[in-house]
């Protein structure tokens, strides 16, 4: 679990009970759990059930393709357990189909006191889902549209229910677009790209510890231990503003991509998610990431998502990539376009119009378009004269 945002110098945690929330179903409503199974139906068990599909099937199969649709085939779980010490589970995920925006994986770790911090991570799921599968925009802008609704969505309705004060979530997603995997990242969950038996990170920990990573103040392990490695520095809804990593990276068949809440990051090193997630099914996978991090005494929420590309038919997209993959673009997005146009132009649209716009006298058009109507009013005098 996130405790809290840093919001002024020097650390501070946030004491509170988390309530039970495991995984967000491919219809915004959630069946309440039954009295005998802590699982919320059709969606995934907390004692280590794998997730529904956006089709609403249990389990990691992949769907089948329909005439017409791309050639890529993803297979998705998730399965989320409370952990060996929290009593309540405030992590969510997805796995599933989003429409035209593509597959989606997404794990969402909630903080706050009594219910607010599953109300948030399951809110800002919801929402994110809802918003990609309604989108039109191209995936990477549709992606940072999404993740701008559910910051706004968490944040508004913190200030509506005063006992939600404070609530935000962290949100890791991964969007598998034919061959181009693309990354939305705010908090410290993690993503993992395994190849070849070799796991690369593709986030970076917004949180304090982290932070003293990268200055050379702390080691990895030092940071593992920290008392303060909850503390985050990022998150959806807690304040009106977020910081969105943004980045992409070529999709090849077999490519496995795991995401993890950090009670599954923070005992498993890379060899060991490598360890659990090859030679498996996704279902099989997220089930032994979760088991690994309870048998190591888990202290906070455990949550995995597997994705796996099956097969990749690359198509053309209508839309250009940055030079270099794996490297993160950090946008400040806030309630207006600002954030959003500044993915758009890390990701510009390939189209005619949008290679119009780009053109160096397109700022000048309404001027020249004048100019040249009175130059046509000018030729049809003359012949008039004439």
């Amino acid at each position: 679990m996130a405790d809290e945002v840093e919001r002024s110098p020097g650390p501070r945690s946030r004491q509170g009970t988390p309530s039970i929330g495991v995984a967000v179903p491919a219809a915004p409503t959630v069946a309440a759990p039954r009295p005998a199974e802590p699982a919320r139906a059709g969606v995934g068990a907390a004692g280590g059930g794998a997730g529904a599909q956006a089709d609403g099937r249990p389990g990691g199969a992949a769907p089948r393709v329909q005439p017409g649709q791309p050639l890529t085939l993803v297979a998705s779980a998730g399965t989320s357990d409370p952990g060996r010490v929290r009593a309540v589970n405030q992590d969510w995920y997805f796995a599933g189909t989003v429409g035209r925006s593509g597959h989606l994986g997404v794990v969402a770790d909630g903080m706050g006191g009594h219910t607010a911090g599953e109300v948030a991570s399951r809110k800002a799921i919801e929402t994110l889902v809802d918003a990609l599968r309604q989108s039109r925009s191209q995936p990477p802008v549709a992606l940072a549209r999404a993740a701008q609704a559910a910051n706004v969505e968490v944040y508004n309705l913190a200030i509506e229910r005063p006992e939600l004060k404070g609530m935000g979530t962290t949100l890791t997603a991964v969007l598998i677009d034919d061959q181009v995997g693309l990354v939305g990242h705010v908090g410290d969950s993690r993503a993992y790209l395994v190849r070849g038996g070799k796991a690369t990170r593709l986030t970076v920990d917004h949180s304090w510890v982290a932070d003293r990573v990268r200055q050379g103040l702390l080691s990895e392990e030092e940071a593992r231990r920290h008392r303060w490695r909850n503390v985050i520095t990022n998150a959806i809804g807690a304040t009106p503003t977020f910081r969105l990593d943004v980045l992409y990276f070529d999709v090849q068949p077999g490519d496995t991509v795991v995401i993890v809440s950090d009670g599954v990051s923070m005992l498993l090193g890379d060899e060991d998610i490598v360890k659990r997630v090859t030679g498996v099914t996704p279902e099989v996978a997220t089930r032994n990431l979760v088991a690994a991090a309870n048998d190591r005494g888990s202290p906070d929420n455990a949550t995995a998502v597997v994705l796996r590309a099956e097969a990749v038919a690359p198509r053309q997209k209508r839309y250009d990539l940055p030079s270099a993959p794996l490297v993160p673009a950090s946008v400040d997005i806030g309630e207006t376009l600002s954030g959003i146009k500044a993915v758009e132009e890390d990701f510009p649209g390939n189209g005619p119009w949008q290679r119009l716009k780009r053109h160096p006298l397109f700022p000048y058009r309404y001027w020249l378009m004048g100019c040249a109507y009175l130059l046509v009013l000018f030729v049809l005098f003359i012949v008039w004269r004439g």
